[in-house]
């Protein structure tokens, strides 16, 4: 018989292992909760709470945490550290767990992970947390007080600063903290939306339609895994804004599309139920498991029209040009922390100041397997200026085949989400008073093609 661990224990195992691994919290979590199945829904959920909430508040809980700790807290053992994390985000985050609750927890995960000696140390620096309170200093800089207010690093919050000013960036740094809301995509070939909505009510889950996106379908929470819709292949974990993009490419029946940085597949598929069965979507990666996670996906819902290959998006050719091409190119990411709030605390200013380069490979490369007369949108999951219009603006200077098209007709209303420059902007929160709040954090340019290079 499988012992099933403590929420605590579960979520301490994930944290550590996220600290030796270069993988994604949602990956390590739940491999980590399918490990345990006979663990009930309520302590998943705390479970899950504790991983995200760590990863979302860490600065936060170090600064409290290194107020009463006599050794630096980059010289404590790993699991010692994420003990005291885990300790100090209950008491300083979840009003429904007591402080002695934490506290006592915390002693007994330190016997548990094999640091009976450093109890002792757990217990007085919660302890002395909780009596102390979650105020901060009064002399903070408004750099350091909207990176610890907001659990972003300060480089970035600097970074935010010189783009948007002080308004703007708090909108970011609120936004990046805050607890995703959970979004399915739904097939309409085989499900319209208000029969999706339908049989989840029947099913006792609270579901409502998307604003923006016309297949989304937005959930009050609950473990995705385990929707029946998800489960039968009716309908993908995607947010509204990332919806959004195949809409923005707006494929015609029939046509051939290249996504041409494909992995995990979600817009492939949706762009392959957009051009139907007499069109195809060629996808490509350039890693092998990649690649598999498309196919994989494409079998699961059912887009026989939707094809994967390895290869290099900088140098791969094409012997016959595509009506569209997507390149949804690898960004640092910054549109979606506060779904992937490990990232927070991975990215770097410099590793973020190397990308442009390798947008404008992709986008110069890419392009050349549109036809004339056909679409090629540029997207990211990032607000970074310098990943976003000036990777476009480059791009035209140096191709005078391509021009900025105007949005696509269809059912969604472009116009509180395009600017003046005619390009696709969403912000969790909004910023400079612009873009709707409760979206992704995704940039899209869409430009056509006019005449052969």
């Amino acid at each position: 018989m499988s012992h099933t661990p403590t929420p605590r224990a579960l979520a301490l195992d994930v944290l550590t292992s996220l600290e030796r691994r270069d993988a994604y919290a949602d990956v390590l979590l739940n491999a980590a909760l399918d490990r345990a199945p006979a663990m009930a829904a309520r302590d998943r959920a705390l479970a899950s709470n504790l991983v995200y909430g760590v990863l979302r508040w860490r600065n936060r809980l170090d600064y409290h945490l290194a107020r009463f700790c006599r050794q630096p807290l980059k010289k404590l053992h790993p699991k010692v550290l994420h003990l005291l994390r885990l300790g100090a985000y209950q008491i300083l985050f979840l009003d429904r767990v007591p402080d002695r609750a934490a506290v006592s927890e915390a002693v007994a995960l330190a016997h548990y992970c094999g640091q009976p000696a450093a109890s002792g140390l757990v217990n007085a620096v919660l302890r002395r947390v909780a009596e102390a309170g979650p105020g901060l200093s009064e002399t903070l800089s408004p750099v350091e007080r909207l990176s610890l207010l907001f659990g972003c690093p300060g480089w970035l919050v600097e970074r935010w600063l010189a783009e948007h000013g002080p308004e703007g960036a708090e909108s970011l740094c609120r936004g990046a903290s805050r607890v995703p809301q959970l979004w399915l995509r739904i097939d309409p070939r085989r499900l319209p939306r208000e029969a999706a909505l339908a049989r989840l009510h029947e099913a006792g889950i609270e579901a409502f339609p998307g604003a923006f996106a016309p297949e989304a379908v937005g959930l009050s929470g609950g473990d995705p895994r385990a929707n029946p819709l998800v489960r039968e292949g009716l309908a993908v974990v995607q947010d509204q804004a990332s919806q959004l993009i195949a809409r923005w490419l707006s494929p015609e029946p029939g046509w051939r599309v290249l996504d041409g940085c494909a992995a995990p597949g979600l817009k492939a598929t949706h762009l392959a139920v957009m051009v139907g069965d007499t069109g195809a979507v060629e996808a490509l990666d350039l890693h092998p498991h990649r690649v598999a996670q498309v196919k994989e996906l494409a079998a699961r819902v059912g887009c026989g029209n939707c094809s994967a290959k390895l290869g290099d998006a900088r140098t791969h050719r094409w012997a016959k040009p595509f009506d569209a091409v997507l390149v949804d190119a690898p960004c640092s990411g910054l549109g979606v922390l506060r779904r992937t709030p490990e990232a927070k605390w991975r990215r770097s200013a410099g590793e973020m100041d190397e990308l442009p380069a390798l947008q404008g490979e992709l986008l110069g490369n890419l392009a050349d397997a549109v036809r004339p007369g056909g679409v090629l949108v540029y997207a990211t999951c990032t607000t970074a200026r310098a990943e976003n219009e000036a990777v476009v603006e480059a791009f035209l200077a140096q191709r005078p085949d391509f021009r900025v098209s105007p949005p696509p007709a269809g059912p969604v209303d472009w116009r509180p989400l395009v600017g003046a420059d005619g390009f696709l902007r969403t912000y969790p929160g909004g910023v400079d008073g612009t873009g709707p709040a409760a979206l992704d954090g995704f940039f899209a340019a869409r430009l056509r093609r006019e005449t052969a290079r």
